[in-house]
């Protein structure tokens, strides 16, 4: 993690997260793609969606929000996990780089302004969730993020559309002990326990993790952006 009390790097990151809020809209990629395939996953256009009315932040500094969630039967009020909240995925330990879709569809790690940085975690059953745009676009309906086999190459994360049968696109979430920047952090892990990972090397893959495994780029905190838009039907 960056030292937070050095001069320079607190400038840095100012500089970077008001690039990112200011560049970042409230509005996500769709992909048409009803099955992730071994080719290149095709972006639908886009369609507007209620708005909050906020930019994504990747800082923590969450909008404000009158609601209050109730518990559910765990107990557990957190209106993130609750599907309440659109977030940014931030990988812990990275200072400049957040989660978005990419123009093919590719869930990747991105440091530049983009406006497919929302997401929204919808409980599925268990810990276990979709991840899904907070956004629709050009008359489509949000898409979900789903795991592509590539055969001896590490899996990846790509766009599709929402489907809770298909089983790669229920991701388990599971708090760690550790916290960033005051917040939850979480390891995302999917079919077959294939471990979201990001890397400047790699970007964002899915990969087998040994037990005990506290490699790079294995955890992610979750930052609040405001309540989430309606999803489809709502």
């Amino acid at each position: 993690m960056p030292n937070l009390s050095s001069p320079s790097t607190a400038v840095r990151r100012t500089a970077v997260a008001a690039a990112l809020a200011v560049g970042v809209a409230a509005s996500m990629p769709a992909c048409t793609s009803a099955e992730p395939t071994a080719g290149e996953p095709t972006a639908s256009p886009s369609t507007s969606a209620p708005s909050s009315g906020a930019a994504p932040s990747p800082t923590g500094a969450a909008p404000s929000d009158s609601r209050t969630p109730a518990p559910d039967a765990t107990g557990d009020a957190d209106p993130i996990l609750r599907g309440e909240r659109q977030i940014v995925l931030r990988p812990v330990g990275s200072f400049e780089s957040i989660l978005a879709v990419d123009a093919k569809g590719r869930l990747d790690l991105t440091d530049g302004d983009t406006d497919k940085s929302l997401f929204v975690l919808l409980p599925a059953d268990g810990n276990r969730y979709q991840i899904r745009t907070a956004k629709a676009h050009n008359g489509a309906e949000p898409d979900c993020m789903g795991l592509r086999d590539n055969g001896s190459a590490p899996a990846t994360v790509v766009a599709a559309a929402c489907d809770t049968r298909r089983a790669g696109q229920l991701f388990t979430i599971e708090k760690t002990k550790e916290k960033s920047e005051g917040r939850p952090t979480y390891t995302i892990s999917g079919e077959g326990r294939l471990h979201l990972r990001a890397t400047d090397r790699e970007g964002l893959t899915a990969q087998p993790v040994g037990e005990g495994d506290a490699g790079e780029g294995l955890t992610f905190d979750f930052v609040d952006n405001g309540a989430a838009p309606p999803g489809p039907g709502e």
